[in-house]
């Protein structure tokens, strides 16, 4: 029985890599694996989503969001400071656990370095959940700066030890492709899991709820204004419906306001991340996905799965991987409003393709249920 430990920040939110990762570990529990997760910034928040009785939680107490109220100089003391404790309290575990494999995701660059300074024999392997352009920082500055020198010195000594991992496994080939532009460790890749796959569905052929639904964090990579700029371009032209948006984050108020703007409080709504967001796509005729960039996009795996076809901007990487422009969905030039508009308009108004284009992707999403994906991994585990 092989021992995998999983190292993540904290399993505090209902976000796409939290429900993937938990999915992960819970299947390979279930499965005669012996599973540890170890958080380091969950502190005293709840873990928000539900585990295999047999998986181990371990803590390891050490919160680098907070060191971001400190001036620049304590930050780097703190920072420091954060990773020695991180390093000490990793490695009682490990030597305590000794796990066969050991995983982290990109999200977690800032102790990767720590990782190898404990790991023992363990094998290594880094899952990209974002788009490599969203982890590397020198993206994030286009012009000559202090910043983009600082950026390209920070992704220079992460990237040195991302090299170092046994395998790197992204979710789409399109970010696999990015990622070997910068790195030559081996990669591989592995799509999320479905969360679920419901096996009957509402009849949705005489129906209609007049309903749009959106899910994800209220964060600006996501870009819900711009599904609510495409909205309101034409929601004259179709009074009986609304768009439904599930999710929180630091952009909420600012989105609040872009909404009250344009006169839609009642039109579009923003309510909180559930735990049954199945239900709401069951009732539901179509979804949006409106993000600057997605890993995979697990929100349109799961509305696909649930018998509704999704509107989606094309952007990096994952939308185009899943969805069959013009079958299972539509696809859009990113950051094309007015042709977001445009094509939600199209799918309100012709109701059988909706219909049709739902049980079609309902049947494309089959590929990615969880014991299908799984089998790639239990594989890969057996090869390294």
């Amino acid at each position: 029985m092989k021992t995998i430990l999983y190292v993540i920040k904290s399993m505090a939110m209902l976000a796409g890599t939290e429900r993937a990762v938990s999915l992960k570990i819970n299947w390979l529990a279930s499965h005669g694996y012996k599973v540890v997760l170890v958080t380091y910034e969950q502190g005293y928040h709840p873990i928000i989503l539900p585990l295999h009785p047999d998986v181990i939680v371990e803590d390891l107490k050490t919160p680098f969001f907070v060191i971001r109220k400190y001036s620049l100089f304590r930050r780097g003391f703190k920072f420091l400071r954060l990773k020695s404790i991180f390093r000490s309290r990793l490695r009682s575990v490990l030597e305590e656990i000794r796990p066969d494999i050991v995983l982290t995701t990109a999200y977690s660059l800032e102790v990767v370095e720590e990782l190898f300074e404990v790991h023992a024999n363990s094998k290594l392997i880094i899952e990209s959940h974002e788009t490599c352009s969203s982890v590397i920082k020198e993206y994030a500055y286009k012009s000559h700066s202090f910043m983009l020198l600082l950026a390209k010195l920070y992704d220079k000594h992460n990237l040195k030890y991302v090299n170092r991992f046994d395998r790197m496994i992204t979710l789409t080939q399109g970010d696999a492709m990015e990622w070997r532009k910068h790195i030559f460790a081996p990669i591989e890749v592995i799509p999320n899991p479905l969360t679920y796959y419901p096996f009957s569905l509402r009849e949705k052929s005489e129906s209609t709820s007049f309903r749009i639904i959106s899910a994800g964090r209220l964060e600006e990579v996501k870009g819900f204004d711009r599904l609510v700029k495409a909205f309101a371009i034409i929601e004259d032209k179709c009074p009986k419906w609304h768009v439904d948006i599930f999710g929180k984050g630091s952009c909420e108020g600012k989105l609040r306001k872009l909404i009250a703007s344009y006169h839609l409080d009642n039109r579009i709504n923003i309510l909180p991340p559930t735990n049954n967001i199945y239900s709401e796509y069951l009732n539901s005729d179509f979804y949006v996905l409106s993000s600057h960039h997605e890993g995979l996009g697990m929100v349109l795996l799961e509305a696909m799965a649930c018998g509704i076809p999704c509107v989606s901007f094309d952007c990096d990487y994952g939308p185009k991987e899943v969805i069959d422009d013009g079958n299972t969905g539509l696809l859009i030039e990113n950051g094309n409003i007015e042709k977001l508009s445009q094509s939600i308009l199209w799918m309100i108004e012709h109701h059988n393709e909706r219909i049709q284009m739902g049980e079609n992707a309902r049947k494309a999403v089959k590929r990615y249920q969880i014991d299908d994906i799984m089998q790639l991994w239990v594989d890969l585990f057996n090869r390294i």
